[in-house]
């Protein structure tokens, strides 16, 4: 159930769908320009598509009364995808996964090859959309396909052989036989097979299935036509370049989609992203972009999806993902633990002071604050200790000698990174659980649907099978740590087998590693709640960009690939155009998947980064691991002095 596209029924998949999803369309281009849409695997791009096909809708619309779907009924209405007489909408779905790219090893010249690519697109668009008027209309495909009629097409997007009006049965075998032609070409590889084959010039499916053209017993089908391209990234690089520029060259009043990996993009494009939005094209919608910028957004998202799996959970009774997950460690049961952690650090602290008044007055608010938990104690007095060191670095004081600090300053310096790097700091020291309830759960997603269900999944099985031993389902915050540990753990392991130059990209992720917790761990917490991430100046990057930089220095050709694979498989998160830092630089920043920061024991929180060269990334990149810690810790010693 974790993945949409293994789910058959179109009525669970709708019980399981996240109406919140749909905040990631943009409302007033919905239908008006093309939409691209991108994500690393899993951001939920087929899910979004398959919402919009023909059965979907019309199951939807036969639902729409019931509880676990009138929410999304209502927001398929205002997107007017849906009115009180049924979908507004025909829905054309189709994967690029299937032959397209044994198209090129075809023995034959280009022009040939595109043609035949345009001619199996039209015939498998216009064959899906055959089957969808039929579903449309609660007609028998291909039985009653007689009653279609496509009207008012021009002569030139009317396939060889064909007159208008042509009824849906004469579309029909010109599809059918068009595709079984070059399917056949495909598995032969012989030039005599594809002398039958014609081809297209372009998607002249686009210009015969437009709207108004398409008539069921006499009438109109549909006020709109809306033809989707999964997993364009399955294509090849040519392909895909004519097929996006065919349907923006069309301007055809049927609405297209495209959906893609980020894998599909060159090295160049990845670190080079963000289109600017044209008068007929929309900028390419990053899904995971745009939970990244609304976080609340995306786990209220994840506990809706959450919950509404868990409640499809067969005999099980689990009305709420959500409820199943400690949040907190203000119980009796951690009560020992932080009055333990706030003995040692309270001594500490003084130890550090010794007997000197600087710090008198932030002591005694301390000491004399009114604190609700144990834990709370601790973590104010393990930031004191933060601030103390961050104020003796800065002013480089004696303890022996000076004024006392005012208290009344205290809680201007007390910031919620300051918070969480406390936060961070004590868990680790202490070996307590730090990844645990639904809003750490949520962050570890990165932004990713498919990677919050994978760790979600994991604790689900373990809240069921409590469940089953009648025990109490409640998953308490250690247990959800050392499963997320482990999980992540795994991942790890996998990176050389599943994503390309996995070894490389490892030892490239390992010192970005080093260097974040060489910066991270600094009794100061300067970079509080902790450093997370790199950033290469925007001139270094386009260095990286520019082909014939490229062309000329093997080094930087390695640094590009290793960077457009850990972006293209949600290693890195890349966030361009930062200004921040040295004299107004402007920067790229990559920040570490969460999963990698959990299992790097490092901050789950964004925000920390410290920049690097070039050259710094070559040398990670033909150094090994073991070596980077040395090296990171010579060059800080050398800044410090």
């Amino acid at each position: 159930m974790r993945t949409s596209e293994q789910i058959e029924s179109d009525a669970t998949f709708l019980r399981l769908f996240g109406p919140g999803v749909l905040d990631v369309l943009p409302k007033d281009d919905l239908f008006t320009k093309v939409l691209i849409f991108r994500s690393a695997p899993g951001g939920g791009k087929t899910s979004l598509l398959r919402l919009f096909t023909p059965s979907v809708l019309t199951t939807l619309f036969e639902l729409r009364t019931n509880e676990d779907y009138s929410e999304l009924y209502k927001s398929l209405i205002d997107l007017n995808v849906m009115s009180d007489d049924g979908p507004n909408i025909l829905g054309v779905m189709l994967s690029c996964a299937r032959n397209y790219p044994a198209l090129e090893d075809l023995d034959c010249e280009p022009l040939r090859k595109e043609r035949l690519l345009f001619s199996l697109l039209n015939a498998r668009i216009i064959l899906v959309a055959l089957r969808g008027i039929l579903e449309v209309r609660k007609l028998t495909y291909p039985k009653d396909l007689g009653q279609i009629s496509i009207t008012n097409v021009l002569p030139e997007d009317t396939p060889a052989g064909l007159e208008t009006p042509i009824s849906g049965e004469d579309l029909y075998g010109w599809a059918r036989d068009s595709e079984r032609r070059i399917c056949e070409a495909i598995d032969s590889f012989g030039p005599s097979l594809l002398k039958s084959c014609e081809g297209n010039d372009t998607l002249v499916s686009l210009a015969m299935m437009q709207p108004g053209n398409v008539l069921c017993d006499g009438k109109l089908v549909s006020e709109r036509f809306l033809v989707m391209f999964d997993d364009v990234h399955k294509l090849t690089n040519s392909q895909r370049e004519k097929l996006v520029n065919a349907v923006l060259d069309l301007k055809s009043s049927t609405s297209v989609w495209l959906a893609e990996r980020f894998e599909a993009l060159a090295p160049r494009e990845l670190l080079g992203m963000g289109a600017i939005n044209g008068r007929d094209y929309h900028g390419p919608i990053n899904i995971e972009e745009y939970w990244i910028r609304n976080t609340k957004k995306f786990e209220k998202l994840m506990g809706n999806i959450a919950d509404r799996r868990a409640r499809s959970a067969g005999d099980i009774q689990v009305s709420s993902f959500s409820a199943c997950l400690a949040e907190s460690l203000d119980g009796l049961e951690w009560q020992s633990n932080f009055e333990e952690a706030f003995k040692r650090i309270s001594e500490r602290v003084r130890k550090r002071v010794g007997t000197s008044s600087v710090y008198s007055g932030w002591m005694r608010a301390k000491e004399e604050a009114h604190y609700d938990s144990a834990r709370t104690r601790a973590l104010q007095w393990r930031a004191l200790e933060i601030l103390i060191e961050r104020d003796i670095s800065r002013s480089q004081r004696t303890l022996e000698v000076g004024m006392p600090l005012p208290d009344n300053g205290l809680e201007s310096l007390e910031s919620s990174g300051l918070a969480s790097a406390a936060d961070f700091f004590m868990s680790k020291e202490f070996e307590l659980p730090y990844c645990y309830g639904m809003n750490r759960l949520a962050v570890l997603a990165s932004s990713n649907i498919d990677q919050f269900l994978g760790f979600a999944g994991d604790m689900f099985e373990e809240i069921i099978s409590s469940v089953l031993l009648e025990k109490n389902p409640v998953l308490l915050p250690n247990r959800q740590d050392a499963i997320l540990r482990k999980l992540v753990r795994q991942k790890w392991e996998e990176i050389p087998r599943r994503v390309p130059f996995g070894r490389d990209v490892k030892h490239f992720l390992e010192g970005i590693q080093q260097l974040a917790t060489l910066e991270t761990n600094r009794p100061t917490a300067p970079y509080s709640p902790g450093v997370t991430g790199i950033a290469v100046s925007m001139e270094d990057s386009n260095r990286l960009i520019q082909k014939a930089n490229v062309e000329r220095n093997a080094e930087y050709e390695k640094v590009l690939r290793i960077l457009s694979t850990c972006i293209a498989y949600k290693l890195l998160e890349a966030s361009p155009d930062r200004s921040q830092g040295q004299r107004g630089k402007t920067w790229m920043i990559f920040y570490l998947n969460r999963w990698l920061c959990l299992h790097f024991g490092l901050p789950l929180q964004y925000g920390g980064w410290r920049p690097r060269t070039l050259a710094q990334l070559i040398d990670w990149l033909g150094t090994e691991a073991s070596n980077h810690k040395k090296n990171e810790t010579r060059s800080s010693r050398r800044g410090s002095a």
